[in-house]
């Protein structure tokens, strides 16, 4: 009795006749054809499924419902044939020529500075190539922020010229800059100097190209950009190499291993420190109202366990992990390393507006396990970077960048965009699929294997044609529907034992209609909750499960994954258009909130971060017959529940790049992220419900 009495509480709050006819808004109804509400034919198509299942009711009524749901899950089954184009080996072809070429060799500079040093000051200096000699004896290189130089060389009044277009200085300038530098080195007290003595000292601007050769001259133009090209792409081993390394910023009293140095946030500052054995700190003291300059020796072990200290304790865990291996290798796997480091060059990258962001990948060049060929980079700093994770495939999961990265501020970096900080309970990153970049073109896509993937309908919410079976507080509704069902037939069953088969067959029938309009009408009182759904919230507003409860009572509360979670949070881009959404598993009724570029189709879990899944949300091409690789486009980003990988399917090889049809742009080139680019995004179509995938 109280089962029965739930029944028809809840059939007397939910139930709405109309629905047969009319859908609401943003549901898919159970029609024959035509079942968004929008759609011209779409009450058509309920009132013909109406009179097929009146006039056919006791057909109808014999058919099993596992047949109803077969029939239903093979009508929407899409991506039939999933077409893969796996790449001609692993490692693609090299920018230089060759098969995934990476180069053995430990790098020394090509030229140095021979440096005369008389009375503490600078008398003299001149490049000369980097010899035996200059081997034997050592060379010591100069660590410093370009800034430093300038503000040295405005205190001593130096006036820049004009600079070409582009560039805040002419190449003659900031050598004449970085003289100030030179200058205050060589007069900085030292414990152990010599006022006079010969010096061989590596310094950027005078040792990356050939000094007898001229800017002004144009033949020699394209030499000189070949020559910076390769010394920068080895810059990791010339600081290696280096006997003792300088490091200096013009900010008083400062130690140089402070969070807020601003010699320690550039972008080269990582490759030039990691390796080096003996540090010079040069510092400006304040010493009787003057700055005067100073230099002490330490270990580079020491430099780097200080850093190290500071990076702990402001929470920075990508530096502070870069710093524990190359203090100790053992006790940080490549794995985490490689990981910090490349996240800690997009951070330096991006915080200095991407002013070096072509040089991304030849600042890291040298300090990955892989070393790439300097003829290999040149394509761009994405595509550099991309190159070199390809290179390491064998020692890092690219699936972890993919993790933590935002959506890039437009739409040529694919899958790359500003990492996450890493936060206490987020800092937990496990890949559980495998990935890697392929180098291709300008546009390099992340190629996963061995994914999951769960599909979203392109009208999430669909009426369950199937209520009355599918809900427990319908249980006593059902029992009785049945019942009295089963009395009739068995009065009609007399009645034709008495040889009346008109009035037989007449209660036979009248009974079997009766029974499905019942079912029909419960029907109306609920949703196919059977996974995960995309709901906007500019369709939805704020009182989603309010809106939910009126489409089915199941749905009144939900619970919400996020901060009680600590999920990772990814920040929205700043110039390209986007929106906020929730997706919600009807089945388990768990929401979640994220931010997306464009309607996505489908999530794919890249790997264990904190107490959830990180997974990806994609666009993908819903064309089964394109003969094509198919390449997903990346949407947004998620964290969701453990459970999530009871209800994935398989999906072998997923391609995750660009689209050059799905965007165009109204300015700029697409190498390099640059603030303030404007795109316009093409009509999306509808995509089918993946959730039955064959493979």
């Amino acid at each position: 009795m109280n089962a029965l009495t739930k029944s028809f509480s809840a059939m007397r709050t939910n139930m709405r006749v109309g629905r047969l006819f009319q859908e609401d808004d943003h549901v898919a109804g159970c029609g024959f054809f035509h079942r968004r509400p929008e759609m011209p034919l779409h009450i058509l198509g309920n009132i013909l499924r109406l009179i097929f299942i009146i006039v056919l009711a006791p057909l109808y009524l014999l058919i099993p419902r596992v047949v109803y749901v077969a029939i239903g899950s093979y009508m929407r089954s899409n991506w039939l044939l999933e077409y893969a184009t796996t790449p001609d080996s692993v490692l693609s072809t090299a920018r230089g020529g060759g098969k995934g070429q990476y180069d053995m060799r430990e790098f020394q500079p090509k030229w140095v500075l021979e440096v005369t040093i008389l009375n503490g000051e600078l008398h003299s200096f001149h490049q000369i190539p980097y010899s035996e000699e200059v081997a034997e004896i050592g060379y010591i290189a100069i660590s410093y922020p370009f800034k430093s130089a300038v503000v040295l060389a405005t205190e001593a009044d130096f006036v820049p010229g004009p600079a070409p277009e582009g560039h805040d200085y002419s190449r003659r300038d900031k050598r004449s800059m970085i003289v100030y530098l030179l200058r205050l080195y060589c007069g900085a007290t030292r414990r152990d100097g010599n006022p006079d003595r010969t010096e061989y000292i590596w310094l950027d601007e005078f040792c990356i190209s050939d000094l007898s050769l001229s800017d002004d001259i144009e033949k020699d133009k394209a030499v000189i950009k070949a020559q910076r090209d390769a010394e920068l792409a080895k810059l990791a081993d010339v600081f290696r190499c280096a006997a003792q390394v300088a490091v200096f910023c013009h900010e008083p009293n400062c130690d140089h291993t402070s969070l807020s140095c601003i010699w320690g946030q550039r972008l080269y500052t990582l490759s030039e420190i990691l390796h080096v054995e003996t540090v010079l700190r040069l510092t400006r003291w304040l010493k009787e109202e003057k700055l005067a300059p100073r230099i002490s020796r330490i270990t580079g072990r020491s430099f780097r366990e200080a850093m190290q200290k500071h990076a702990a304790e402001g929470n920075r865990w990508h530096l502070n992990a870069i710093y524990q291996h190359s203090v100790n290798s053992g006790a940080v796997p490549w794995q985490v390393a490689i990981h910090a480091l490349v996240v800690e060059a997009i951070r330096r990258d991006e915080a200095g507006g991407f002013r070096d962001h072509k040089l991304l990948g030849k600042a890291l060049n040298g300090l990955l396990p892989r070393r790439a060929r300097p003829v290999d980079l040149g394509s761009g700093g994405w595509n550099d970077l991309a190159w070199l994770l390809e290179l390491n495939q064998g020692f890092y999961n690219a699936a972890s960048l993919a993790a933590v990265c935002c959506i890039s501020e437009d739409n040529s970096v694919s899958w790359l965009g500003k990492p996450i900080d890493p936060v206490v309970g987020n800092e937990r990153l496990e890949p559980v699929v495998t990935a890697f970049p392929v180098a291709s073109g300008s546009h390099p896509p992340l190629t996963i294997v061995g994914g999951e993937t769960v599909g979203f309908r392109p009208i999430p919410l669909k009426r369950d044609s199937l209520g009355l079976y599918n809900n427990e507080e319908m249980r006593g509704a059902k029992i009785l529907a049945i019942s009295t069902a089963m009395i009739l037939a068995l009065i009609g069953t007399l009645v034709l034992g008495s040889g009346d088969i008109g009035s037989a067959f007449l209660i036979y029938y009248l009974t079997t209609i009766a029974y499905c309009i019942f079912e029909l009408l419960i029907g109306t009182m609920y949703l196919v909750r059977d996974g995960w759904v995309f709901l906007e919230d500019s369709l939805w507003g704020d009182k989603l499960e309010a809106k939910l409860g009126e489409q089915d009572n199941n749905l009144r509360k939900l619970t919400h994954w996020g901060d009680r979670q600590l999920v990772p949070k990814w920040e929205v881009p700043g110039v390209r258009p986007s929106f906020t959404a929730r997706l919600v598993d009807l089945r388990s009724k768990v929401c979640v909130q994220t931010i997306v570029v464009s309607r996505p189709n489908a999530m794919i879990p890249l790997a264990i971060h904190g107490s959830g899944v990180t997974c990806m949300l994609l666009d993908r091409a819903e064309d089964s017959k394109v003969e094509i690789n198919l390449t997903a486009q990346k949407v947004g980003m998620c964290n969701v529940p453990p459970y999530i990988f009871s209800q994935t399917v398989k999906s072998g090889t997923t391609y995750v790049g660009v689209d050059p049809a799905g965007y165009s742009w109204k300015r700029g080139d697409m190498d390099a992220p640059a603030p303030g680019r404007r795109f316009e995004t093409r009509e999306q179509p509808h995509h089918p419900d993946s959730r039955k995938r064959k493979r």
